[in-house]
């Protein structure tokens, strides 16, 4: 009993945890490369010279660095929605410098910037990842809807990760935007993520974590169900 209990030990260490050992690493890797696969390029990040409250801010100001992007109109539940993504992701990256959180007023007249700084000291999010970008109204939206576009739906294609459909459209059709962006370190736009579906906020959160570098914590959970 003894020897066949010291063969199945010995078979369980040269045999049995290797194969699980490989295909934990297989399932890992699969898994990255499909997270990979959903990241597209759907062009650079327009250029842009505007302003935070105490500072310019271009976009000079992302060199090398990877940022989400997300823009507050004039549904307080979207905004409430956008700020407390904002205050998750900042408390899971807080300490990497490497990713910087742009939140633009599209309507600058009608929302108070102070307003927003206050919100953002009173939810303790760091101010220098955390910027809330000043800009013309008009200048903003034809950016926004031009150069950025707009996601319209998500079309699935053949044995290849979803890819999305985007729309221009004009200064005056955007009051609100109610999506993520996810821009690369290189300002190449990669991903666009509905601020109101919680799959598509946690997808982005695992691709900030694959492209930013290692030392991330994991394990951001959002807990807020879609309303319906």
């Amino acid at each position: 009993m003894a020897r066949k209990l010291r063969v199945l030990g010995i078979l369980t260490i040269l045999i049995i945890f290797p194969l699980m050992s490989w295909y934990y690493l297989k399932t890992g890797y699969n898994y990255q490369m499909d997270s990979r696969a959903e990241l597209k390029d759907y062009g650079k990040l327009p250029n842009f010279a505007w302003s935070t409250a105490d500072s310019d801010y271009t976009i000079d100001s992302l060199e090398n660095k990877m940022s989400v992007l997300s823009f507050i109109g004039e549904d307080k539940k979207n905004t409430e929605v956008i700020l407390d993504v904002i205050q998750k992701l900042n408390i899971q990256f807080g300490d990497n410098s490497n990713l910087k959180i742009l939140t633009f007023p599209l309507l600058a007249q009608r929302t108070g910037i102070g307003d927003l700084v206050k919100i953002q000291t009173e939810r303790k999010i760091n101010p220098f990842q955390h910027k809330i970008i000043q800009a013309p109204e008009e200048g903003l939206k034809n950016w926004l809807g031009g150069q950025i576009k707009y996601p319209i739906e998500w079309k699935e294609i053949e044995n290849d990760a979803p890819d999305v459909i985007l729309e221009k459209k004009t200064a005056n059709q955007i009051n609100e935007y109610p999506f993520f962006v996810l821009v690369d370190n290189k300002n190449t736009i990669r991903n666009f993520y509905h601020i109101d579906n919680v799959d598509e906020v946690k997808r982005m959160v695992e691709h900030i974590a694959l492209l930013l570098p290692r030392d991330v914590r994991p394990g951001i959970e959002f807990e807020r169900e879609k309303e319906k």
